[in-house]
C-alpha cells in the first residue's frame, strides 16, 4: 500500500518508519522542504521516498501533519482528494475546548474536514507516550492509537493500516465534538 505523508514531526516520522518496515511504500513530503529529511529517509530504507506534496497526495492513505496557520494554503495546493482517506494527526488525546479552539472556534481537524469535504478525514489521536523511531519493534508493542471519523470504510482502512504498524487501533465511534 502507498502511504503519503504531508508534513513531518515525531509522530509522522514514526508512522513512516513503521510503515516502511511493514513493507508499505512511503512517500514523504514536507511543504517547508525535504532537505533536512534526506538522512532520516535513507535510514528508514528503500521503501521511503522524499517526494513533492502532489506525489504524496496520490497515495491510498495520506497522513496529514501541517501547522494550522499553513493548512488553507497547503490544502489549496493539493490535487482532487475526493474519496481519499486522510489521517489528521494534529489531535491530542484529550479534548479540552480551550486547547483545541481557535479564534474561529474550529479545531484544526474540523478545518481540514471543511477544506476537504469530499475526502474521508479520520482523526488520529496522539499516543500518550512520545513515540520514538527505533529498529526494535518490541519497544512498540501494541501501543493504543485512538481514531474517530464518519466513514466506515475509511476507518476500517485506518484500523488495518495501524495493525500493520503494530499498533492497536481503537475506534472512538461515540466521539462527539
Amino acid at each position: 500500500m502507498k502511504i503519503g505523508i504531508i508534513g513531518t514531526g515525531f509522530i509522522t516520522l514514526d508512522y513512516a518508519h513503521r510503515a516502511a518496515e511493514s513493507g508499505h511504500e512511503v512517500l514523504i513530503s514536507n511543504p517547508r522542504g525535504t532537505n533536512t529529511l534526506k538522512e532520516i529517509a535513507q535510514k528508514m530504507g528503500k521503501n521511503v521516498k522524499l517526494v513533492s506534496t502532489q506525489e504524496a497526495a496520490e497515495a491510498e492513505i495520506i497522513i496529514l501533519f501541517i501547522p494550522r496557520e499553513d493548512l488553507e494554503i497547503s490544502i489549496d495546493n493539493l490535487p482532487d482528494m475526493t474519496g481519499k482517506t486522510i489521517l489528521h494527526t494534529n489531535n491530542p488525546i484529550f479534548n479540552l475546548k480551550s486547547f483545541l479552539s481557535t479564534v474561529s472556534g474550529q479545531s484544526s481537524c474540523d478545518l481540514v474536514t471543511s477544506l476537504l469535504p469530499a475526502a474521508h478525514v479520520v482523526k488520529i489521536f496522539n499516543a500518550i507516550e512520545q513515540p520514538t523511531i527505533s529498529n526494535d519493534r518490541k519497544t512498540h508493542e501494541k501501543t493504543k492509537i485512538f481514531y474517530a471519523g464518519d466513514n466506515r470504510r475509511a476507518k476500517n482502512n485506518v484500523k488495518v493500516f495501524l495493525e500493520t504498524l503494530n499498533f492497536s487501533g481503537v475506534d472512538l465511534a461515540g466521539y462527539v465534538n
